[in-house]
């Protein structure tokens, strides 16, 4: 993934700032608009209708209705915060990539094996409802410092924002 550079930035900042230190509102409705998507998304109710993929390579067959009822899952694991969730569908566990809209490979359940990089469950259930948990995280008292190395943590700084 290639970061915009701070030049990038600001031309974007400089583009809603006018000279005289005025904000460019170029119309009253747009923010209004803005508001209602971000209300909606905060809701987990907001679908992008973006499709998801199967990586090249892994052997995962689903169905039209199960992809689609996975984009509306991704949609609602994105606006959850969740960036990589376990996908539970037929029998099996499936790994997606939440911001690059991808099912990377099934998920080995065997007895004893540890799943990480996952901070959201889903079970996909093209019958009925679904459901959408994201992992809360543990207490600050709970981490040893390999879990907060894990985590990108200060072992040091143990204290949450």
């Amino acid at each position: 993934m290639i970061l915009p550079s701070p030049v990038d930035l600001l031309r974007v900042l400089g583009s809603a700032i006018r000279p005289d230190g005025a904000a460019n509102l170029r119309d009253a409705g747009a923010a209004e608009a803005f508001e209602n998507l971000l209300e909606k998304a905060q809701a987990g109710s907001l679908e992008t209708g973006l499709p998801v993929s199967i990586a090249s390579g892994v052997d995962v067959e689903l169905s039209e209705p199960q992809l689609a009822e996975l984009s509306r899952l991704v949609d609602r694991a994105h606006a959850a915060g969740a960036t990589r969730m376990a996908v539970l569908v037929d029998g099996k566990a499936l790994d997606v990539d939440v911001l690059s809209r991808r099912v990377l490979r099934e998920l080995d359940l065997a007895d004893g094996r540890v799943m990480t990089g996952i901070d959201g469950v889903v079970r996909l259930d093209t019958n009925a409802v679904s459901q959408l948990g994201v992992l809360p995280a543990p207490s600050p008292g709970a981490m040893d410092a390999s879990l907060l190395k894990l985590l990108g943590q200060d072992t040091h700084n143990t204290a949450r924002a």
